[in-house]
């Protein structure tokens, strides 16, 4: 999340202190986390209640983004040589278990761009980025191998504000390991979408045509984001239990909008003393696997990969980073990054697509995503390969790690044509690095680089395809099937 933003977002955190003290007061039902319907939220000078709704999907998304990426890196901090072998198979299903999570946040991400097309907003895939400390995100953004301390601060913040009985006993002592000061210390992600749901329920301030129904088919949808993904063991705290539907909720009318947002909290911080629950939230999936890591004390779940690593730059440039010195790794890392930046602009391009776009066109929506699905697979496997890469010293035992740089800028260029040339460019210059990396990290890794580069290949010949076909100067979005 961008400094310049976060002065907006202070009157929301003093309205949910203000709730709470209500509540305190007149012993009221416990609200929601942040502030509840009977307290219209305050539209800061400078805003339109709708302007507002948009600014603040956008730090939702940016929320989201950044949780994503954070238990991603955790996630990808497990296992490793050093698990005794008899726990190998038990770290496998921890690291299973956050990235069942990360699809989810995924899915959130997704479903927040979606209610910006709804209301007519412009897409926001930024995330916070180093540094890292900024007033309203749920705690600084850092990459960091996973750790109990570590996951009592997810617990923390994917928390319902009352904990279930069996759990409510650790709810003090687990808040002040995570954050010093303990409950006053951090941010529940729920109080943006509790504002959120407030304020797009409020018909007075937003009317019902501000709700664009007919942008119902650039919005992303389950059948195409939801692969794999539908009630299956992807997740799951226990081997045999059932896990939720990655959520990707379109929203046509105000209620369906209000569904999408009270579906996303509930996935987050849904808690109760069912141990049963067919579908446990965020929260009860962390509390549950803080429970198992607490126990670990003979030995480490997770590689020793360095924290909030860079390849950008230089050594010392931002203070609290570990700069990749092994050049090798290095260039891994930066190759990582790429297909990190790849990855976006595929989904971004994807939302300027129609759904109803015929198939015999080329220009598919369908082609981009499935760029965008692997895309995924390939951030997976690179980061696979940099945690077994020396970050420095080879004979050192710190290894490298995904640092998910963020690129100069996430915008996609106005011009249809422009945006396929984009897409060649990034194409272009993966071909650089993969020339450059062969040979370097053993034979898996250049199966994989081989069949990356044939992969590439195809997309920049269907690519510039695309932009021949989209040449004229004035062919912009919005025209011929897109918005």
């Amino acid at each position: 999340m961008r400094s310049r933003v976060t002065f907006q977002l202070q009157r929301i955190l003093e309205q949910a202190h203000e709730a709470r003290s209500l509540h305190a007061m007149s012993f009221a039902k416990t609200p929601a986390p942040g502030a509840p319907a009977s307290i219209r939220p305050d539209i800061p000078d400078g805003f339109s209640a709708h302007d507002y709704a948009i600014f603040l999907l956008h730090v939702a998304a940016e929320i989201e983004h950044g949780l994503l990426v954070q238990y991603l890196f955790a996630a990808y901090s497990l296992g490793g040589s050093q698990v005794p072998e008899e726990h190998r198979d038990e770290v496998a299903r921890w690291q299973s278990i956050i990235l069942g999570v990360v699809r989810e946040e995924m899915g959130h991400l997704i479903t927040v761009q979606n209610l910006l097309k709804l209301l007519g907003g412009p897409l926001n895939l930024e995330r916070d980025d180093f540094p890292w400390d900024l007033p309203f995100y749920p705690f600084p953004f850092e990459l960091e191998p996973l750790s109990p301390k570590l996951l009592a601060r997810y617990v923390c913040i994917e928390s319902p504000e009352k904990w279930p009985d069996r759990w409510a006993g650790r709810k003090a002592d687990i808040e002040k390991l995570a954050f010093r000061g303990g409950e006053g210390d951090f941010k529940r992600v729920g109080v943006i979408y509790a504002t959120l749901r407030s304020l797009l329920a409020d018909k007075k301030r937003i009317p019902d045509a501000l709700f664009h129904a007919d942008t119902l088919s650039f919005q992303a949808s389950f059948a195409e984001w939801g692969r794999g993904y539908a009630k299956g063991a992807r997740g799951a705290v226990e081997k045999a239990a059932k896990t939720p539907d990655v959520l990707i909720l379109t929203a046509f009318s105000r209620s369906t909008a209000l569904q999408a947002l009270d579906a996303i909290a509930e996935q987050g911080e849904a808690a109760t003393d069912d141990t049963s629950d067919p579908s446990p939230s965020h929260f009860e999936r962390f509390m549950e696997l803080f429970l198992a890591m607490e126990a670990v004390s003979a030995w480490s779940p997770c590689r020793p990969v360095i924290s909030n690593p860079r390849a950008v730059g230089d050594p010392g440039a931002v203070p609290g980073t570990h700069y990749i010195e092994n050049e090798t790794s290095r260039a891994w890392a930066r190759l990582l990054n790429l297909r990190y930046r790849m990855l976006l602009a595929y989904v971004a391009h994807s939302f300027r697509i129609s759904g109803d776009y015929g198939p015999s066109d080329g220009l598919t929506r369908g082609a981009v995503l499935n760029r965008a699905f692997g895309e995924m697979y390939n951030l997976r496997a690179l980061a696979n390969i940099l945690v077994t890469l020396p970050a420095g010293d080879p004979a050192r035992p710190e290894r490298a790690a995904p640092s998910f740089e963020l690129p100069y800028s996430m915008a996609l260029p106005v011009l249809e044509r422009d945006a396929w040339h984009q897409h060649v460019d990034l194409l272009q210059a993966a071909e650089t690095l993969i020339a450059r990396l062969r040979g370097s990290a053993g034979k898996g890794a250049d199966s994989f680089l081989e069949s990356l580069g044939a992969l590439d290949a195809q997309a920049i010949t269907a690519f510039e395809t695309a932009m021949q076909r989209s040449s004229a100067p004035g062919l912009a979005y919005g025209v011929g099937g897109r918005a």
